[in-house]
């Protein structure tokens, strides 16, 4: 009897490449479905939170701010006192003191 010398098959590759090509496959799809699992999530905290608002109605706009209240004499004495410093010290002229100064009494 002849002995034939038995080839072997080289089955591997085409079984790890398709484990591959599955592999990749099974990881796109699962963070695929991360993905959509977050979005639906997100959507139903919005939707949530536009309920809640709704429930609520409308809210009242912010109160306007407080006018400023008038300076008081004491507040245009010290004003007063400070040009008169700086004045005195040389920062500010005749004609600015002057106009500062109507600004000041005319408030």
């Amino acid at each position: 009897m002849v002995m034939r010398r038995r080839r072997r098959r080289r089955i591997g590759v085409g079984l790890l490449g398709a484990a591959a090509v599955g592999g990749v496959g099974y990881v796109a799809g699962k963070s695929a479905g991360k993905g959509k699992a977050a979005e639906q999530e997100q959507d139903q905290q919005i939707a949530e939170l536009q309920e809640q608002q709704a429930a609520q109605g409308a809210a009242p706009p912010p109160p306007a701010p407080a006018a400023a209240s008038a300076p008081t004499m004491d507040d245009k004495i010290a004003q007063l006192q400070q040009l008169s410093e700086l004045k005195a010290a040389g920062v500010l002229k005749e004609e600015e003191f002057a106009a500062q100064k109507a600004k000041i009494l005319g408030s």
